[in-house]
């Protein structure tokens, strides 16, 4: 009796300890199931997120492809225009960034991931499948971010160089455009003063008051005599300024007194009409002007 009790002790735990194991083995196949299907879900939820980010930014990609190339930064009209469109390849660019970050992050993830799966005593090999399709994925679209970083890169720095040449076409031209204003007015100037000519009108004691003839010669019993010629420094202040090209007619103080030239200007290049007896009446009518002022630019006229 006593032989048969302990046998029966003996196959309860055996049984027992069968049991314990069983159950540890179970335990443990669940924990790698509750692991296997965390991963399945981690891994779902990490390709939708990428996925949906690469839709984004294959939205903002397609934009940047279709503004093309600057080509006129000049012709610049404010936002929207080719300023937008540079706006928009640098915030492409930047998401562009953003991409690259988070496709290194999910192949980090999924090499984390593969490397646990394979830890455990019962190989996924369909799940491990899925990881190895999404790492290719997330590889290709890597390497077409990348591309198409240094596409966008290229465009950009083609247009910082076009930029800077308009700039400086621009200030060469700004400079050139100085550089002719100021020869106009230089040629404008000169143009001036090459035509500016003077004239005084007066009687024989106000001109020589004024400095601008003198009395030479001298007389000696009744020999010699005096005559007036103009003086050798002429003051410009006692003259009339003219332009020979537009003031052909110069109006006289007296209509009915004469005039007589005692400078060295030429009445043979006056109209007939304002000559009598080899003076000047009622105005001076110039018909010739560059012949006329060729001999002196100052014109002076005594009344007689």
């Amino acid at each position: 009796m006593k032989r048969h009790a302990w046998t029966l002790l003996a196959l309860v735990s055996f049984a027992a300890v069968g049991c314990n194991t069983h159950e540890k083995e179970l335990n443990a196949a669940l924990s790698e199931a509750k692991s296997t299907a965390a991963e399945k879900d981690s891994l779902l939820t990490e390709v939708l997120a990428v996925s949906g980010f690469v839709n984004d930014v294959n939205k903002e990609l397609a934009k940047a492809k279709g503004i093309g190339p600057a080509t006129q930064p000049t012709a610049d009209r404010g936002v929207p225009g080719p300023q937008r469109d540079r706006e928009l390849r640098t915030e492409t660019l930047a998401r562009i960034d953003q991409l690259i970050t988070r496709l290194n992050t999910s192949e980090t993830q999924l090499s984390q991931a593969k490397s646990r799966l394979g830890t455990m005593r019962k190989k996924d090999a369909r799940l491990l499948a899925q990881i190895d399709d999404y790492q290719k994925t997330i590889a290709d679209l890597k390497a077409s971010a990348e591309q198409q970083q240094a596409e966008l890169q290229r465009q950009q720095g083609e247009i910082v160089a076009l930029k800077e040449q308009v700039d400086t076409a621009t200030a060469q031209n700004g400079r050139l455009t100085v550089s002719n204003t100021a020869l106009t007015d230089t040629v404008s100037q000169l143009t001036t003063e090459k035509n500016r000519v003077y004239y005084v009108v007066g009687t024989k004691k106000e001109l020589i008051a004024k400095g601008v003839l003198t009395s030479e010669g001298s007389k000696f019993l009744f020999f010699g005599g005096h005559h007036l010629e103009p003086a050798r420094a002429l003051p410009t202040e006692a003259f009339t300024p003219l332009d020979k090209t537009k003031d052909m007619t110069i109006a006289l103080p007296s209509q009915d007194k004469e005039y007589k030239i005692v400078s060295r200007q030429s009445a043979d290049y006056l109209a007939q009409s304002s000559m009598k007896d080899g003076k000047v009446h009622g105005s001076v009518e110039i018909s010739s002007p560059d012949s006329f002022w060729a001999a002196s630019k100052y014109l002076i006229l005594v009344e007689d």
